[in-house]
């Protein structure tokens, strides 16, 4: 488990020399060799102390998915019963938010469907109309949800 932890840190650690990095890595192997610390927290500190935004060096919307993801999933480990149970209700809310953002997004779309008919009377722009603002409704819903965890993950980091 060790050999695996180190193997990620120097994943996360590929911005830096392998001379620099095998040097953090040897100064911060107590915090290593601790589950409960996240391999990426260990390596924004590292980053921090040398004055690299670590968010500024994985770029695009895959990656900063990704690594909300990571991080969510980091904020559940080595929690005790009762906080795990607040931290569930407050996603729920979550998923709450995200789905009430739908209702405006459909009273517009189904606005605008109506005035193409009637105006236009072609089936091509209103399937258009609805494809566009279901692609503006996932990506605000995306965006949104990303907005949610990034503060949800920093109220609960440890």
């Amino acid at each position: 488990m060790k050999e695996e932890r180190i193997k990620r840190l120097k994943s996360e650690l590929r911005y830096l020399l392998p001379s620099e990095a095998s040097r953090e890595i040897e100064r911060y192997m107590p915090s290593i060799e601790d589950e409960k610390i996240s391999i990426k927290i260990i390596a924004r500190e590292i980053y921090k102390q040398r004055g690299i935004d670590y968010n500024k060096l994985n770029k695009g919307l895959i990656n900063n998915i990704s690594n909300t993801v990571n991080e969510f999933i980091e904020t559940f480990r080595g929690r005790d019963k009762k906080i795990r149970n607040r931290m569930i209700v407050e996603i729920v809310y979550m998923l709450l938010i995200v789905i009430l953002l739908k209702i405006p997004f459909d009273l517009v779309n189904d606005i605008g469907y109506d005035y193409i008919d009637l105006l236009i009377q072609n089936s091509l722009y209103s399937t258009l109309w609805n494809l566009a603002f279901l692609v503006l409704y996932t990506i605000t819903a995306i965006c949104t949800l990303i907005i949610l965890i990034r503060n949800f993950n920093s109220k609960y980091k440890k």
